[in-house]
């Protein structure tokens, strides 16, 4: 078994956010943002690099965040515009020209600040045991990501297009999948009240 596998993670946190009052990225968390959480959160796990694909107000994202001062591998979309697909396609497509021998891809979302490192350490140790298999998350009648994609899904990848992201290839059931279940830390923030309810769940946390 290949233990050393060359895993690259990609934040996708290219979106305008548009129904949120604010730019979600920078959303206020923990002792900082929802993208420098997830970045610190990535930092932690056993993949080989990390890599933030910027879209809408980049240029402002990166400067709030630092983000070159901390030598954070920054892929831009300018058609990000073109819905969450096309920025996978795009930052899939500068991994392969960056490391072609790149093993796997692990994606994530900048907007799901309740995933642990644990839990995607979970994703690579079975991905280690079935490197050639989707290894995806368990939304109950569907599946999602975070999710691994092994090579043989990098030319998918980098052709998907429009807003649904992965979508398409982690519910096409020719492929095959291993999914795992992320519990609680499951929490997509895309309204002001999905984030003031993520609020008061962790504020109720910290207070039972």
């Amino acid at each position: 078994m290949k233990t050393n596998l060359d895993i690259a993670v990609l934040i996708m946190a290219a979106g305008a956010s548009r129904r949120m009052d604010g730019i979600k990225q920078l959303m206020p968390w923990k002792d900082s943002n929802f993208l420098l959480e997830t970045i610190k959160t990535v930092r932690n796990t056993n993949a080989k690099s990390l890599h933030v694909v910027l879209g809408a107000k980049a240029e402002f994202i990166n400067t709030q965040c630092s983000l070159k001062e901390k030598n954070i591998d920054i892929i831009v979309n300018a058609n990000w515009e073109n819905g969450l697909g096309d920025s996978i396609a795009h930052g899939v497509k500068v991994l392969l020209q960056q490391r072609p021998a790149l093993d796997g891809v692990l994606i994530c979302l900048a907007d799901q600040p309740l995933l642990s490192f644990e839990y995607l350490n979970s994703l690579i140790a079975e991905y280690i045991k079935h490197p050639s298999k989707i290894i995806a998350t368990n939304y109950g009648k569907k599946l999602g990501v975070p999710a691994l994609f092994p090579k043989l899904l990098f030319e998918e990848l980098s052709v998907l297009k429009g807003d649904f992201g992965a979508k398409e290839i982690l519910n096409n059931k020719s492929n095959v999948i291993i999914s795992l279940d992320a519990a609680d830390q499951i929490a997509d923030v895309d309204t002001n009240l999905e984030y003031q309810n993520l609020i008061n769940r962790t504020n109720n946390t910290l207070n039972s």
